[in-house]
């Protein structure tokens, strides 16, 4: 039974720190996501009453401006004790990690699948991802690791060829001592995949697989399928984004793609009916994902990078709780 779409829940979503495809931006290593569901009234009230806290002539109150002074921190910190407990949810992403997971994924997983391996189902694909961005710079050059992953990031962008990817590939391999020689056969796996590469590079300069690098598809999938475990069908409220415009069907219809983690099944439904988009303005809403995503964000920088205020480490306790799932390395210390 179709249910109105008046009638539907609604789910406001906001990004915080997306560099689109440039996931090397030194300034900016963790992208999120984040949506909230909250009546119209308690939006307004939380939104209202931090607003009230500030210079009258301060325009809409985004999360940067807000965490640059002692008041606004201050008003965020009330604002957060006020949004009840499962009513925000939050999807974080290393973006030096995910340059892994993406390499993996293109290059290896597709060779892997052609010879009739699955490295979803058991998760060996974000195993080796992991082990590659752990031991890369560490187990070698740690310059030439980085160069490796700014010459995937150009090749997956059309700025360098293939020949030249496979170039950076090799000179990391060469930068291994002998005694890390098992290492080095996981770098061997990236040469046995230049078949692959040079297929994906010609579906790409044909206009294929537009937007892979970007974070947002995927973070926004996660997000709103944790919604549906509790909330059944919504609406989805999103901030302004071309990325997610571009991809809104393919979003929609992701029930019908299969699961390759889980052999014989399809992907779990979006839960969202329909996703529109709106000016942070005109939805409180809005303002409180803006709000979230940028908490989690500066937590999660912190977490990254070290360092950061005091605020940044308390947030710790607040955002923590809203995650619901990550594209982030191993911590080796867990």
């Amino acid at each position: 039974m179709n249910v109105p779409l008046a009638s539907l829940p609604a789910v406001y979503a906001d990004e915080s720190s997306n560099s689109g495809q440039n996931l090397l931006d030194p300034d900016q290593p963790v992208f999120t996501v984040a949506g909230v569901h909250l009546p119209d009234e308690l939006a307004a009230s939380i939104v209202d009453e931090v607003r009230s806290q500030l210079p009258s002539t301060q325009g809409e109150p985004k999360y940067g401006s807000l965490a640059r002074s002692s008041r606004g921190r201050k008003a965020l910190t009330r604002a957060f004790e006020q949004l009840p407990p499962g009513s925000t949810r939050s999807f974080v992403v290393n973006k030096p990690f995910m340059v892994m997971t993406k390499l993996v994924d293109t290059l290896v997983e597709t060779r892997a699948h052609a010879d009739g391996f699955n490295l979803y189902e058991n998760g060996e694909a974000l195993a080796l991802a992991d082990l590659l961005h752990m031991g890369g710079p560490v187990l070698g050059d740690a310059a030439a690791y980085r160069h490796l992953q700014q010459a995937f990031v150009d090749w997956v962008r059309q700025r360098t060829s293939t020949d030249e990817l496979f170039a950076v590939v090799a000179a990391f391999k060469e930068s291994i001592p002998t005694r890390h020689s098992n290492f080095a056969e996981y770098i061997e796996v990236l040469e046995y995949c230049r078949g692959v590469a040079d297929e994906t590079a010609a579906d790409l300069a044909a206009g294929g697989q537009r937007d892979l690098l970007d974070p947002a598809v995927t973070s926004l999938y996660v997000l709103c399928t944790s919604f549906a475990e509790t909330l059944g069908q919504f609406r989805l409220v999103h901030d302004e984004s071309k990325v997610i415009d571009r991809h809104a069907t393919e979003l929609r219809m992701a029930h019908l793609l299969p699961d390759l983690a889980r052999p014989g099944q399809f992907l779990k439904g979006l839960g969202a009916t329909q996703i529109d988009f709106a000016d942070s303005k005109a939805h409180p809403q809005l303002q409180l994902a803006d709000w979230a995503a940028g908490a989690v964000r500066q937590w999660a920088t912190h977490m990254e990078l070290g360092g950061g205020n005091q605020f940044a480490r308390d947030l710790e306790y607040v955002v923590r709780p809203w995650v619901v799932g990550t594209i982030w390395p191993t911590n080796p210390e867990s």
